[in-house]
């Protein structure tokens, strides 16, 4: 495992508290938390445990597993399939980048252990009837910004959930899902629909966890009319905006 964690010396509280459960057990894993608290190491984790279940003789049977990552946009599954594959190298593990512009052989797809796919690949892959060969060797599947299921995309990461599911009751086959989510309201609800045990793989790190705490302000505007509301509103945003600028903060 520290291989793959190569230079780091000590995780983070969000990933101390996860690690036992995402390193030494196969439990279902929901973990809610902050942008940039440092989610990719405990998928890291989970990826860890998937590849020591598959060791024989202190060699990694590579032929016997796949691991999928779905994460949200294209962009985003480039970026990650860069930087896992950096970190697994030394284990000898290959990861892929499989999306709408990036198809692979099945050659290429039968030489790979790690696949970084968007939902929409992954239920255009695991959707064909007959192809089951490469969904029956996945035992790991962890889904990125899973509080997507609110959005336009919810219902094709249902599907893929659903259907992962239901491999598990007809094969009987262990496949641990593992969702990772910014700070959710309704995580005990997606808890449940991942079939996580709420008492041991349910995670959930409200704001103060953030590793740069977040200030609020709320400014009230007390026109009605629709007009001067917009325009006071507009004003209000470019007095703060000019301020910021002039203190030497960059601003969106």
């Amino acid at each position: 495992t520290q291989l793959a964690f190569k230079g780091m010396k000590s995780l983070n509280q969000i990933q101390s508290v996860v690690c036992d459960t995402a390193l030494n057990t196969s439990e279902n894993l929901l973990v809610c938390a902050p942008t940039g608290a440092g989610k990719p190491n405990v998928a890291m984790l989970c990826i860890m445990q998937a590849v020591r279940q598959h060791i024989e003789a202190g060699m990694i049977k590579k032929d016997q597993f796949k691991i999928v990552y779905v994460a949200p946009m294209k962009a985003l599954a480039a970026e990650m399939a860069a930087g896992f594959g950096k970190r697994l190298e030394p284990l000898g593990l290959t990861v892929r980048e499989l999306t709408g512009d990036m198809s692979l052989t099945k050659s290429e797809i039968s030489q790979t252990q790690m696949l970084v796919t968007t939902p929409e690949k992954w239920d255009v892959v695991t959707r064909k009837p007959g192809d089951t060969q490469l969904a029956m060797l996945v035992r790991l599947l962890i889904i990125d910004e899973v509080h997507l299921l609110h959005g336009d995309r919810g219902p094709v990461l249902e599907a893929l959930v659903a259907r992962t599911l239901r491999q598990v009751e007809h094969s009987q086959k262990v496949i641990r899902v593992v969702g990772l989510s910014a700070t959710l309201p309704y995580y005990i609800d997606v808890a449940t629909f991942l079939r996580v045990n709420p008492y041991k793989g349910l995670f959930f790190f409200d704001g103060r966890f953030r590793p740069v705490p977040l200030a609020q302000t709320f400014i009230g505007v007390k026109q009605t009319n629709a007009w001067k509301q917009k325009a006071d509103m507009e004003e209000i945003c470019y007095d703060r905006v000019v301020d910021f600028v002039k203190a030497g903060h960059q601003v969106i």
